[in-house]
């Protein structure tokens, strides 16, 4: 069997709706400049950040006002697996030593142009500040699992990755009497006097309404921007071709504003060509415009590109896979398997996927998955050559019969 593959971005799921609430009073005091406080704070974006800078703030007195143009919180982070965090129970428990040192030179190693200073406040105050901070709000840390820039096991799981986290910050959030939520608004600019932003413009998606907040510190909390295509490709990794076709696995309301926000009010952007990419993407069949992505891997499957030719370790680094794939003259591959292998993969993206042994919607889905019994008919299928794919169909089985990529390395 095979399965083409397009790139992606981010991964994604879904959130059951919490209640809107209006502001019920102005703060006390007037803010900077001229006219009443709607809030104390005003913080734009109820994803992760945002609700965690709702429940300290809200914990520590100050009158919150939290706004989001969706109708639910949890923005990215309801599409998320986990959290790379360092010297935890979880690990200890595990038989793991892991301490600021090892994880802040790992990710040296692994960053091309890293911040040394933020990766070492990481690396020293993951623990105490997310999860303890979590498992005190009532996060429930079940497992820790590998990853190729740590030398130890630190990507910390919950049971249902990081939209358990999302649940705990948002029932804190609505259990703070400081704390409102104002859904369904958008943020059209920054108001700045002076030299300060004091406030935020806003339309309502639903109605259309604008109005002006004010509020004595803004806090924006958005800005991801991996859902718009168009500036991603534009600021594409300078070292690297483009890809053929990109598809989208963040949020479809990653449109990237909050980057448009603060540079309108006079912030400067960098480092947008920064981006990491997923190469193991197919497209969602329930999308009617073919841009969202589902992931799919299978770590038993041999890849080949559109000649035949095994091009890459499949099990490798993220990154080093992307380099090799886009260096092919054809950024598709096809990831071939056998029925033996077929309950090894796995789908990230959409709910809906629970890979059932019969009717599965995607390996099952002919306009997806290609199906044979002879390599020659998968190769007319998928319009392969034939020789070629024979060929590195049995090298790849006879390297694992002989216990060794000479290759790529992936096995030993």
């Amino acid at each position: 069997m095979h399965s083409s593959r397009a790139l992606i971005l981010t991964l994604a799921t879904t959130l059951a709706a919490c209640t809107q609430s209006e502001p019920e009073t102005a703060a006390e005091g007037t803010g900077p400049g001229t006219g009443p406080l709607d809030a104390e704070a005003i913080i734009v974006g109820a994803g992760i950040s945002g609700l965690s800078a709702a429940v300290e703030m809200g914990r520590a007195g100050v009158d919150v006002l939290l706004v989001d143009m969706n109708t639910v919180p949890g923005g990215h982070a309801v599409m998320a697996g986990g959290f790379a965090v360092v010297g935890t129970p979880v690990q200890e428990r595990d038989g793991y030593e892991d301490s600021a040192d090892l994880a802040f030179a790992d990710w040296q190693e692994w960053t091309v142009d890293g911040d040394p200073e933020w990766t070492r406040f990481y690396a020293e105050n993951s623990r105490e500040l997310i999860y303890d901070w979590a498992e005190e709000l009532g996060t429930e840390w079940v497992r820790v699992a590998d990853g190729y820039e740590n030398s130890v096991p630190r990507f910390h799981f919950t049971q249902r990755g990081a939209i358990d986290y999302v649940y705990v910050l948002v029932k804190a959030a609505l259990d703070s009497p400081n704390v409102n939520f104002l859904y369904n608004q958008e943020v059209q600019r920054l108001t700045v006097e002076d030299g300060r932003v004091v406030g935020v413009e806003l339309t309502d998606l639903r109605t259309g309404a604008e109005r002006a907040l004010r509020g004595a510190h803004v806090v924006l909390a958005t800005g991801g921007v991996e859902g718009n295509l168009e500036h991603v490709l534009s600021n594409w990794m300078p070292n690297l071709p483009k890809p053929d076709r990109l598809l989208v696995g963040s949020s479809r309301h990653a449109l990237g504003q909050g980057l448009g926000l603060a540079e309108e009010a006079g912030a400067s952007l960098t480092m947008l060509d920064r981006h990491y990419i997923y190469t193991n993407g197919i497209v969602n069949i329930e999308d009617p415009d073919g841009v969202l992505a589902v992931t799919a891997a299978n770590g038993l499957s041999m890849w080949v590109n559109s000649h035949g030719e095994r091009f890459t370790n499949e099990t490798g680094r993220d990154k080093d896979i992307l380099v090799d794939l886009l260096n092919q003259d054809d950024t598709t591959y096809w990831a071939i398997f056998d029925e033996t292998s077929r309950d090894g993969v796995s789908m990230r993206g959409v709910e809906w996927i629970h890979n059932p042994t019969d009717g599965h919607p995607l390996i099952d889905n002919p306009e997806i998955t290609s199906k044979a019994n002879t390599l020659d008919e998968l190769a007319g299928i998928t319009g392969l050559p034939a020789d070629a794919l024979t060929a590195s169909v049995e090298r790849f089985n006879a390297m694992i019969a002989a216990g060794k990529d000479e290759d790529f390395n992936r096995f030993a």
